[in-house]
Parts: structure tokens; sequence; C-alpha cells
């Protein structure tokens, strides 16, 4: 980055590392084939795997998580992943299986169950932690039983009619919320000595994107009416809860990664409820997505 201060230049240099590097031309597929596709293997062993989207709004974090849904090349992680796995467990080996779904909504610190029958009322969300090695779950989110892709696809679109997403500068459906779809899979794998029981579970983390205030305002906000005041005080009341968790979970990260002391896990629900995810056994893949626009270089630094 360079910039002039009193006559002179200024350049600042930042390194990051990572496992792959993907582009504006990656394909879906290319994206699947670098994060996923190796854990899904890890899953149907039994161990606990997360992907996470993380990046300012509009960079293609929800594109990234599901894509479009009816075209088989534009599809994004959720169905690639889920038909991987479906793949792989009518390959023969497997003596029986079974998968269930679950899609959970984090909007203002309220949790909401994406899944749920729209003709009863949906029993009041709380995270918990039952012990037992189970760690935290959220009591009351439903699991729906899924056997094919197309299954899976519906859940998807019905979420998606559900997800609070609004307008923005930046972006036009800029998603509000945090989403986290699972995927829970049992299944009985013929071995040698008989048989191998194994429990596994996949998350995947559509973050809700971090933004600048005024970047992302349609409006300046002089001479409107008490309706529309209203209705910027939602909206910067939605923009500080969602820059307040990730900052609580680049705080998690950070505490992780230096060993230092308490772990904030607690400071909100998405890290609490991804506590394992983060600091436990479970394999874990961050997909940091970037602008390439100059105007977006301090949020693209802050997410590197």
């Amino acid at each position: 980055l360079g910039g002039g201060i009193g006559g002179g230049a200024r350049q600042v240099r930042s390194l990051f590392h990572f496992d792959e590097v993907l582009t504006s031309f990656s394909t879906q597929s290319e994206v699947f084939a670098a994060t996923l596709d190796p854990l899904v293997d890890e899953v149907l062993a039994g161990y606990e795997a997360t992907a996470f989207a993380y990046g300012q709004t509009g960079t293609g974090k929800t594109y990234t998580m599901e894509g479009e849904l009816d075209s088989d090349v534009g599809r994004g992680l959720v169905p690639r992943t889920a038909q991987a796995i479906i793949d792989r467990l009518t390959r023969g080996k497997y003596a029986d299986y079974s998968i269930s779904c679950s899609y959970l909504e984090i909007y203002n610190e309220d949790l909401t169950d994406l899944l749920a029958p729209a003709h009863i009322q949906a029993p009041k969300l709380h995270l918990k932690d039952v012990g037992n090695g189970k760690g935290v779950v959220c009591s009351g989110l439903s699991e729906v039983p899924v056997r094919s892709l197309s299954d899976i696809l519906e859940l998807v679109r019905i979420a998606q009619d559900r997800r609070h997403v609004a307008e923005t500068r930046i972006n036009a459906r800029s998603s509000r919320s945090h989403c986290i779809f699972t995927l829970k899979v049992k299944c009985r794998r013929l071995v040698a000595a008989g048989e191998l029981e194994n429990s596994g579970k996949l998350h995947l983390v559509d973050l809700a994107g971090s933004e600048c205030a005024k970047k992302a305002t349609l409006d300046d906000g002089s001479g409107h009416s008490s309706d529309k005041k209203t209705a910027w005080s939602d909206e910067d009341r939605e923009r500080k809860n969602i820059n307040q968790s990730l900052l609580t979970l680049g705080r998690v990260i950070t505490a992780l990664r230096d060993g230092t002391g308490r772990v904030p896990y607690r400071d909100s629900k998405l890290t609490r409820l991804l506590q394992d995810a983060l600091g436990g056994r479970c394999k874990t893949v961050v997909i940091a997505t970037i602008s390439p626009a100059l105007n977006g270089v301090e949020e693209t630094i802050s997410t590197l």
C-alpha cells in the first residue's frame, strides 16, 4: 500500500500464508476440490469438520456456500459436499447409513430454525452444554432426514427464503445473519472383522459480511421520517451485532493461535456453538473472500 505523507511515500507490506489461492476465474468445482473434498472421508470416518466463509459483504460468501442451485456447474459447497457424501455412501462398502440436516440462523444474537415447519409454532432455541463429550448443542433445532441431493436442495431453498437479507450500497442482497448448515452422517461400514459404526458431522458456516457503516449505508440520514430513522436504527443494530460477533470470532482464533490463557468462546453465540469446531478435534477450513476493488483494500487486509 502506498501513500503520500509530507511529500514522501510510505509503503506497507503485509505477508499472508494460505494453503490455496483461488481467483475470480476459479470454478465452483475447483473451490470444492481445494477446500471440502479432502474432508468428506474424514466425516465418514466419524470426525467433525467445519468450513467458514469469511469476508467483507458482497465478496461472494453465500455464492461460495450455496451457489446456483439449479446449475450443475454453478452449485456451491453445500450441494457439492452433500452429493460427494451421498455418492461415497452408496458405493457398496457401507451396510447402512442415515443423513440428517439442520439449518440455524443467528440474527442479532437470536437463534432461528430455518427448517422449522411453517404450520406450527417453532420452539424457542437456546444453547446448552449437554456434557458426555457432546459439547454445546442448540436445543430445539429440528433435524430433517434426507436421502438424496434433491432433498437437500429443497431444504436450502426453504432456508434461502427465510434468511434475513437487506440491500446495502455494496450488496443488493446482503446477508444480515450468520447461517450454519449442518449435515449429520451415521453409517455402518463393512470391515474384515464385521461392521464399524461411525457418526460424523459437517458444519458449513456462511458468515454475515463485515462492513463499514459509511460504505454500506444507502443514504446519508438527513431529513427523513421517523419510520426511516427506525429502519436505520435497526440497520445500525444489525451492523454492530455482525461486526461484534466477527470481532469475537477473530479474538477466539487469535487466542487459540497464540495459546494465551482464556479463549472468549462465550462472548458470542456463534463462537460458543462452534467451540469444538474452533478449538477441539474438528477439521476446519476457513475460506477468505476478498474484493479486487481498490476502495475495499482496508477490508481486504482486515480479512486476510
